[in-house]
């Protein structure tokens, strides 16, 4: 949950739930819990039960493009991997989703095999979706320098020069990690795919079916990368990679030479987004 997140959605983004524009009252609003950015809020009207999602800010977020996200999540909704957005209101900064059922997954939800397979399953299929040509490939570099240029606004308001000093040294330490890691995967050649690029347990849903959601990040790049992202984000998964790996349908040689690499793109991304916030993580 965002902490800095209003109590209630701004009423602009609350008037796009259907049977809200009238200024109806929702018949229960609830704010849900798993975004460290944007907010997002059951919202049952006489109509249904929808989930508004109010997007947070995008310019303290590299990689983040709402166009593309849209464009992406309208694939994977026809290929049934993601809930259908009803409403895209870019101008407000809102999303609308039918409310679905189920559960969504904690950490431990991870490290277990036979849902590390079934979310495998869900990448292969993702995969084999013919990615947009419009949509440029992902480039961790440019996002890593963008994060430079963020955490080097932030430090200067330090009062401490050491620690300035400190968290510049750090931050351009990972962003050349970043840069190096991601050029050797790309070295490979691979075909690119549509990749989820989030995948953190709070964006897997459990339903009737296993949903991915928050397709913010999003992205035309090497399938090994959704793999990549898993193992970042939990590392104790990572003695179960080559199975993942099977699941994801990337078994063999070539994509166990560029997980390593891969998954250094994202510790070293993750990193830079703590510093950018201010937090200092250490990932890795």
């Amino acid at each position: 949950m965002n902490a800095a997140a209003e109590l209630v959605p701004p009423a602009a983004a609350l008037a796009l739930v259907p049977g809200l524009e009238s200024g109806a009252a929702p018949i229960r609003l609830e704010r849900l819990v798993g975004g460290s950015v944007n907010d997002s809020w059951r919202v049952d009207t006489s109509q249904g039960r929808f989930v508004l999602r109010v997007d947070g800010p995008v310019g303290q977020r590299p990689g983040v493009e709402r166009a593309r996200e849209r464009r992406i999540h309208e694939l994977a909704a026809r290929a049934g991997l993601a809930p259908p957005a009803l409403l895209w209101a870019h101008a407000v900064g809102a999303q609308v989703r039918e409310f679905l059922e189920g559960r969504v997954w904690q950490e431990h939800d991870m490290l277990q095999p036979d849902q590390l397979q079934r979310l495998g399953a869900r990448l292969a299929q993702l995969h084999a979706i013919e990615p947009p040509g419009e949509v440029a490939p992902f480039d961790p570099g440019a996002y890593a320098q963008q994060y430079l240029q963020l955490i080097d606004t932030a430090v200067t308001v330090a009062a401490d020069e050491r620690a300035r000093a400190s968290a510049i040294a750090i931050a351009n330490g990972a962003a050349a990690a970043v840069r190096a890691a991601a050029a050797r995967v790309a070295g490979h050649g691979v075909r690119p795919a549509i990749i989820h690029g989030d995948l953190t347990h709070a964006n897997v849903l459990d339903g009737r079916q296993l949903w991915l959601l928050d397709w913010e990040y999003a992205q035309r790049a090497d399938p090994v990368y959704d793999v990549a992202c898993v193992l970042a984000y939990c590392p104790a998964a990572k003695p179960q990679a080559p199975q993942l790996l099977a699941a994801a349908g990337l078994a063999g040689e070539g994509p166990r030479g560029r997980l390593a690499d891969a998954i250094l793109v994202y510790e070293g991304l993750t990193r830079l987004w703590h510093l950018a916030r201010g937090t200092g993580v250490h990932v890795g």
